[in-house]
Formats: structure tokens, C-alpha cells, sequence
């Protein structure tokens, strides 16, 4: 069994958000396809940490091993001492100062004392990894001695050029183009307007990637002129298509996202601008609003249920007639959209949608304004026939597209070395 090191600063839950989910389902397919799976989180949760014990829940595959830095790992329990010792270090520390000061051999602090989690090494999300963090990579690399190892996001590739994963294989499992989604966010809520990082910086980070995974062809085509000298495979989110159980009478709508900005921004346009509209012509519709995505919008219209961080969705899908995707902004593939097509719903969502999954065009009910919007949702909630049609092309794009064979098979071969698909990959399940 070959070894493979997957690297993460993002979270790998797959229950937090969609990049998370993504991620998740690319490592247990690979750890079925034949590796031993090890992925390194390189930040996790400070409220994790504060824990000091932590138990993985039985969400995270159990063939995925998850490591954390500076944590004792016992079977699915985390046990983190440099947190038992932080507060006792912290005091020490500051009677010593104290001390010093008080006999005039320091100067006294002035201002507040910067504020740490526990003298960890922390970076913005969308940078190149710290010095502390390449430590903690090359230090458990030493030990594991990968065959393969997939960086989380493009920004964390410079950890190719370690010296203990010379002659590893290596992917980039993207996510997303990073400076385009960095583009699309300058300017917002009153920054400087200069994006976060550029074209030239993502060209600089793609370069040691001999392959880069792509989540849709749209993307694939920029990775293809970033780095052109690397194999650029595209794998959407793997996703098996369910049988749909819903009341044909449902009134009932559906959104589920994590608190990042464009989620944000995308439903608080829609209960500002469109929710009224539904309600007047339709006063009995309801709408369920899933994930952390509740932290940040602060409307709450009648009619709404926030409902924050659930285990599962089959229950909020199965009561749903309509899943929305309203967003003004997006990037890559939008994750929610392709879960609410394997669930059989029908979708009305914002037209740059689309765009990371063509397949999709017959599925779904594209709407630019709040009236178009409004008046789709309003059609669809009164019409059960074009619903059960628009589900059922959904599920049968999902069929042909999305299997995770089709999806993870190639990067498992080209991870294992191998050119063609393994019989193990092809009969890899998703999540």
C-alpha cells in the first residue's frame, strides 16, 4: 500500500463547508483506491485546541487518518498538551516580566500584549505556509516518507520543494482559481480594494505541482495557462445520485451554505429583494437556511428557519421543493448546487452559477434579476409537474457526470503512478 500525505490549512470537516466536503470525499476515495491517507491540518479550530481533548466525529471517514500538529492521537481522540501547559507557561512568563521590570532590568510594555493562541504560528488563509508550518510538514514527512502527497489549495504547494518529499509525486488539489476569487472579493466591505494575492503570485506557487486538480474545465483551462507545464485533471465533486422523497405539495425552499462572504452576500440579497416578492404571491412558503452561514446574516423575515451547522440533510431536502443558489459572486464549482441535483430538486439559481457545471443547464432555472428570481420560484412552488421534470433531468445529469469513478479515478492513477484508472478507484463510492 502506498503512503499519501495530503496537507491542509483549510478545514478538512466535510460538514463545515464545501471545501472542506470536497476535500474529505477526494481522500477517502483515494484511501479506497489503495493509499494510506494521511492528512496533515496545519490550522486547526482555536476552539479545538481549547478543548484540550477532542473527539473526531464519526462523520470523518475513518480510513482517512487526520493529524494535528502538536496534538496525542488516540483512535478518534485528539489530545492537545501544549494547551494543559499554555496558561502555566503564560503566567510564568508574565511574573518574570513583571520582575524584570520591577528591578529595572526591562522596560515596561506599553500598549496591549499581543494576542496569541498558544504561541501558534498563524497566517492569513490564502498565503504561502509559514516557516513553523513547512516545520511541521517536513517533520511528520520525515517519519511517514510519502510516496504521493496533495496540497489543499494552491497556496500551500511551495511545501513540494521540502527536502523530505523529494521524488514524491505531487498534486494540487485547487479548489478554486485563487487570485480570480481573490478579485472578485477586493474592494468589499470597505478594504483598500487591492486583492488578497495575484495572478503572478499563484503562478509562482503553481509551479513545483506536477499535476493540478481542477473542479471544473472552466478552471482547468486558467491552470493550463498558469502552469503549462503541468498535467491539469479536472474532477468535480464526486456525487451519487438519491432517490427524492418529497411531498408534491411542498411549499418549502432550500439553501445551505457556509458563512463565507459571497453565501453571505448572495442570501441577504435574496431575503432583502426576493423573499417578499415570494411570500406576497405565495404565503404559505417557507424557507430552510442550513450551515454556518446563519452567523453572518443578520435579516431574519418570516417565513425563515436558520437552522446553523445540522449532521445531515437528508431531512431539510426531503421537506424542500426548491433548492436556491442566489449568489452574486462565484468561483470553481459551486458545491451546493451539485448536492441539491443529486438529491433530485429542482434549482433556480443566479446565472454566473453555471459556469463551473454546464452539465447542469437543463437542470436548473436560471434567474438574473430579483423578479426573474421571484417569479421562478413562484411558477416552480405552484407547478408540481415541471418540478418533478427539472428533478429528474438533475438526477440524470449527476448520473453521467458525477460518478466518482469518473471524477477521482484519474488523479488516483496518477498519484499511484500508474496510466490507466485502477480497478480499486473505479470501485470507489462517494461520501
Amino acid at each position: 500500500m502506498q503512503k499519501l500525505l495530503i496537507v491542509t490549512r483549510h478545514t478538512p470537516l466535510p460538514w463545515e463547508d464545501g471545501a472542506g466536503a470536497y476535500l474529505h470525499d477526494v481522500a477517502r476515495f483515494l484511501a479506497c483506491a489503495g493509499f494510506r491517507v494521511e492528512m496533515l491540518w496545519l490550522a486547526p479550530h482555536e476552539h479545538l485546541l481549547w478543548q484540550k481533548w477532542w473527539r473526531l466525529p464519526d462523520a470523518f471517514d475513518s480510513s482517512v487518518r487526520l493529524r494535528l500538529p502538536g496534538a496525542i492521537r488516540c483512535g478518534r481522540h485528539y489530545f492537545f498538551p501544549g494547551m494543559v501547559w499554555f496558561p502555566f507557561k503564560a503566567r510564568a512568563l508574565h511574573r518574570v516580566r513583571r520582575l524584570l521590570e520591577a528591578t529595572g532590568l526591562r522596560r515596561p510594555r506599553r500598549g496591549p500584549p499581543p494576542v496569541t493562541a498558544a504561541g501558534r504560528d498563524r497566517h492569513p488563509w490564502a498565503s504561502p505556509p509559514s516557516p513553523g508550518e513547512l516545520a511541521s510538514v517536513e517533520h511528520f514527512a520525515r517519519g511517514f516518507r510519502p510516496a504521493a502527497i496533495l496540497a489543499s489549495y494552491s497556496w500551500m504547494c511551495p511545501v513540494f520543494q521540502l527536502p523530505s518529499l523529494k521524488g514524491a509525486r505531487r498534486a494540487c488539489l485547487a479548489h478554486d482559481v485563487g487570485w480570480k476569487r481573490a478579485l472578485l472579493s477586493a474592494g468589499r466591505n470597505g478594504d483598500s480594494g487591492a486583492p488578497e494575492i495575484s495572478r503572478e503570485d499563484e503562478t509562482g506557487w503553481l509551479r513545483p505541482a506536477g499535476t493540478i486538480v481542477a473542479i471544473s474545465e472552466s478552471d482547468a483551462e486558467e491552470f493550463r495557462t498558469l502552469a503549462p507545464e503541468a498535467t491539469v485533471l479536472v474532477a468535480p465533486k464526486a456525487l451519487e445520485a438519491r432517490i427524492p422523497v418529497a411531498e408534491s405539495s411542498s411549499r418549502g425552499l432550500l439553501f445551505v451554505g457556509s458563512d463565507n462572504a459571497f453565501n453571505t452576500e448572495g442570501l441577504e440579497w435574496f431575503l432583502h429583494e426576493v423573499w417578499p416578492q415570494v411570500r406576497r404571491d405565495v404565503p404559505d412558503a417557507t424557507l430552510d437556511v442550513c450551515g454556518s452561514v446563519n452567523r453572518s446574516v443578520v435579516l431574519r423575515p418570516e417565513g425563515v428557519a436558520f437552522h446553523g451547522m445540522v449532521p445531515g440533510l437528508e431531512t431539510y431536502y426531503a421537506r424542500a421543493a426548491i433548492a436556491i443558489v442566489p449568489l452574486l459572486r462565484s468561483t470553481g464549482l459551486n458545491i451546493k448546487l451539485v448536492e441539491a441535483a443529486a438529491f433530485g430538486r429542482v434549482i433556480v439559481a443566479s446565472p454566473n452559477i453555471l459556469v463551473g457545471a454546464p452539465f447542469l443547464r437543463d437542470a436548473a432555472v436560471i434567474a438574473g434579476s430579483a423578479a426573474e428570481f421571484a417569479s421562478a420560484v413562484r411558477r416552480l412552488l405552484l407547478d408540481p409537474a415541471a418540478r418533478a421534470a427539472a428533478a429528474d433531468r438533475a438526477l440524470a445529469a449527476v448520473q453521467a457526470r458525477l460518478a466518482p469513478g469518473v471524477c477521482y479515478g484519474p488523479l488516483a492513477a496518477r498519484l499511484l503512478g500508474e496510466r490507466r484508472q485502477t480497478h480499486a478507484a473505479a470501485g470507489c463510492g462517494a461520501a
